[in-house]
């Protein structure tokens, strides 16, 4: 069976898009996120590191008022 979770130091998923945005101050637009943020990697799904912006891209304009709004629109782009 796999190794379970991520390695020590490690987070992905919704944790992973929570330490980037832990010290940002929201509400934050789509594009203050893409160029504050953009470039930073997040390992969404374990072993599979993509930066912000490619998630973003197909993400409808829109300003985000918590992590978790951010999150759950991360969640709902990469179950399509």
């Amino acid at each position: 069976m796999g190794e379970r979770g991520p390695k020590p130091g490690r987070a992905y998923g919704a944790a992973a898009v929570a330490s980037v945005f832990k010290n940002a101050d929201f509400p934050l637009t789509k594009q203050d996120i893409m160029q504050c943020f953009g470039d930073k990697e997040v390992e969404y799904t374990k072993g599979n590191p993509i930066k912000i912006k490619e998630i973003l891209e197909n993400i409808p304009n829109e300003t985000f008022n918590s992590p978790a709004d951010l999150e759950h629109a991360f969640h709902e782009k990469k179950l399509r």
